[in-house]
């Protein structure tokens, strides 16, 4: 049987009912996701609203769309996390030259900012709800909020410098608009531009392990306003150690997360007003709309994880799913330094798959490509010894080079990589995985004058993963047969790779994340797109295109490349090319295979986009583009692989008391009831048996115990009793003092505006 007709058995199969597999009878595998195919048009939020009102329209990603008058019932939200309202008190200012006069005027210039919302969410600190870590900084968030209603609007007349229409409109109206000569600063600062230049997300690598995290977000804000050489120097030394991952315990790397915070806010130079949430709707109307919607606490739709949930209700396992979306296309489709405007990063979601997905509502992250064994040394010492034979690449060239003798590392990961065929029919090898290493540290190095394989944006972009790869070791590569009927056997490959890293987190997923063996597009498309820019055709990134005065590498939607590509590829399956670094591992003979069928993709397809991903680019215009799925058997992923990520619990502590030498919390949960195709909260006691459907809710409780200095003495998991509540036994003894207890629980992952609550006691020293 032919794989046209296996995967048209498949089908016919699965639409006569979804059963159980029993020989002969049925079975259980559907590859990739619900929609059969997703439609992207540019629309401004007025025609939008319109679409939406006619049930022509699934979903709108970016701005709320323009409705007249109400919002449509059939319509619902979700909201995540868009911008930090940013307060920059000018130095050179005859008002606040000095610390202590910023200082004195900060929460009552908050104070007034504070009464005119303007869809701002008061929280003056760095840390919302909306980060992982909101917990960590609790007491300081109500203590901040607690000084500024205490202090009041401050009375001095100001001038101001407003960035943009929001900052303009919460500047009160006795306040003086001055561009030049100002004295307060305000702007909305985009959470994604805080991440945007430090972001590794090159071909299906995740971005910084911690980039969700409250104290990085603060850290790219803040610290570039800070100007003293010491506060300078010591922020950025605890920076350093948070991210290497150097500190002992959970303990001390919380004290590290609130020192951090402590340096950055203390000169009063930038102080956060508050955030604002993006909403973005989506269609739930009984037959025409969709379900199953996952969206990211930060991102929002516009997120990997959304694609991979989202079903039609009409149409459960297929259909055909159209999203608008409110900016136009400018950045050129390449995986390496392309995608990077909110319709590319949508593209880029339903074309590839990344090695990990970010957790939706958390700070950690799903593994999606890869299957990892992960260990960390413990504390500072000990480590792992890498094997001799585990290679690294060289700088400035790529060659994969043994690292040699007495290397050591802080953890091992072990990777299970799930692959898959490509969408040129190439199936993917060690080679593949390998490649992108070799292309990380080949083009972040400039080799003297010249520049011919070098761009500023990889080297930014790798920075991270070259700073902490020890090296990389292909363990073997094991080959199975995954029987999905009687008579359709898929040969599979599933390849084994130790990586080895200098990183340590109580998160092991984050270390997972750092540096991972993965690879969405095939070697030879990249080695294609290097020889490109090498020879002058274009340029990886937007920076390098306008400096080299070329244009930005673009596998679609650039007619004159095209053919130049479709020369270079014609030349290479004569030669058998592959390059130099892996001519080890791939053949000539293989290497002309590969150029033989990327010619025939292009032919057929009409670009070069060819990934290991769930759906294909089908068509393509200035407005629009459509993707169609790719039913593939050896793809690994299929219908309801992450479904348990849509519409998460959450809890609601009920009560917090202290009851001698513990603490005790009650909680309730909110949880998400389907009836028929509608939804519903619900709201119970949290016990040991409660459930979201079929399934025990995920429970955690954590805990911090400061100090009268706010230093952490103590952190952890609260104990969940048989009876459904939380206890915490306090150290023993608790020194003479004052002491502040905070708490939060969390339900199935879901970290966002959580239950979290403050407890002040004291301790007698007994």
């Amino acid at each position: 049987m032919n794989h046209v007709a296996g995967v048209a058995l498949v089908l016919v199969i699965l639409c006569a009912g979804w059963v159980p597999a029993r020989a002969g009878h049925g079975v259980v595998y559907y590859p990739s996701f619900y929609p059969q195919e997703i439609r992207v048009e540019t629309m401004d939020p007025a025609p939008a609203a319109a679409l939406f009102r006619n049930n022509t329209l699934h979903a709108y990603i970016g701005s709320a769309p323009r409705f007249t008058g109400s919002v449509p019932d059939h319509l619902k939200s979700v909201d995540s996390l868009d911008s930090l309202l940013v307060l920059a008190l000018n130095r050179t200012s005859e008002a606040f030259g000095r610390r202590e006069s910023r200082c004195a005027a900060a929460d009552g210039i908050l104070a007034a900012l504070a009464g005119n919302s303007q869809g701002v969410i008061f929280n003056p600190y760095p840390v919302t709800p909306y980060h992982p870590d909101y917990l960590h900084h609790l007491d300081r968030i109500e203590d901040a909020k607690a000084a500024v209603r205490a202090q009041g609007p401050i009375e001095r007349v100001l001038k101001f410098r407003a960035r943009g229409p929001l900052a303009e409109a919460l500047v009160p109206s006795r306040w003086r608009l001055d561009r030049d000569d100002w004295d307060v600063s305000l702007e909305a600062v985009p959470v994604d531009r805080l991440t945007s230049t430090s972001s590794v997300r090159l071909n299906g690598w995740p971005g910084p392990p911690w980039m969700k995290e409250g104290w990085f977000h603060a850290y790219r804000l803040l610290a570039p306003a800070i100007a003293g050489p010491e506060e300078k120097e010591r922020v950025d030394a605890t920076y350093e150690q948070l991210v290497r991952g150097e500190y002992l315990d959970l303990t001390e790397r919380l004290n590290l997360e609130r020192s951090l915070l402590a340096d950055l806010t203390r000169g009063c130079d930038r102080l956060v007003v508050g955030y604002t949430l993006r909403r973005e709707y989506y269609s739930d109307d009984f037959s025409e709309g969709v379900e199953n919607i996952t969206f990211d606490s930060q991102s929002g739709l516009n997120s990997d994880i959304f694609i991979r949930t989202v079903k039609l209700k009409d149409f459960p396992w297929n259909g055909w799913l159209r999203i608008g979306i409110d900016e136009e296309p400018a950045a050129a489709w390449n995986p390496v330094a392309g995608f990077t405007d909110s319709p590319g990063r949508l593209a880029w979601s339903i074309l590839a798959d990344p090695a990990l997905i970010p957790l939706p509502h958390n700070g950690s992250w799903i593994p999606s490509r890869i299957d990892p064994d992960i260990a960390v040394a413990k504390g500072q010492s000990g480590g792992f010894a890498v094997p001799a034979d585990a290679v690294i690449p060289a700088p400035g060239t790529g060659a994969l080079e043994p690292v040699g003798k007495g290397k050591f590392s802080s953890a091992k990961v072990v990777y299970r990589v799930l692959a898959s065929r490509f969408h040129d029919g190439a199936d993917m090898e060690v080679a593949d995985l390998l490649y992108p290493y070799v292309l990380a540290y080949r083009w972040a190095v400039k080799a003297g004058e010249d520049d011919s394989t070098y761009d500023p944006a990889i080297e930014a972009a790798t920075a991270l993963i070259r700073g902490r790869l020890v090296g990389v070791r292909v363990a073997r590569v094991e080959r199975t047969i995954n029987e999905i009927a009687p008579d359709i056997k898929v040969p599979l490959q599933t390849p084994v790779v130790e990586v080895y890293v200098n990183y340590a987190s109580p998160d092991s997923l984050q270390v997972a994340a750092l540096a991972p063996p993965w690879s969405a597009v095939p070697w030879h498309l990249l080695a294609l797109m290097e020889e490109a820019v090498k020879r002058g055709f274009a340029a990886f990134s937007e920076e390098e295109a306008e400096r080299r005065e070329v244009g930005w590498l673009d596998l679609a939607r650039d007619p004159a490349l095209q053919q130049k590509l479709i020369e270079l590829v014609e030349a290479f399956e004569r030669e058998g090319y592959r390059p130099a670094a892996l001519e080890g591992l791939v053949s000539a003979e293989t290497a002309r295979s590969r150029w033989r069928a990327l010619g025939k993709f292009v032919d057929r397809d009409g670009h070069f986009l060819v990934t290991n991903g769930p759906y294909r680019l089908k068509e393509w215009s200035k407005e629009s583009f459509v993707f169609e799925v790719i039913r593939e058997l050896t793809y690994p992923l299929g219908i309801g692989t992450f479904n348990r990520y849509a519409y998460p619990s959450r809890a609601v502590i009920t009560e917090v008391k202290r009851e001698s030498d513990r603490i005790v919390v009650e909680a309730d949960v909110e949880k998400v009831v389907k009836a028929q195709r509608s939804r519903k909260i619900v709201r119970e006691r949290l016990t040991r048996t409660t459930t979201r459907g079929l399934y025990p809710v995920l429970v955690e409780s954590r805990y911090l115990v400061l100090d009268a200095d706010g230093s952490v003495v103590t952190a952890g998991k609260a104990r969940w009793e048989d009876d459904g509540r939380f206890t915490v036994d306090l150290p023993e003894p608790l020194p003479l003092g004052r002491y502040t207890f905070l708490v939060a629980i969390y339900l199935d992952d879901n970290f966002v505006d959580p239950a979290a609550r403050m407890l002040r006691f004291r301790a007698d020293g007994s």
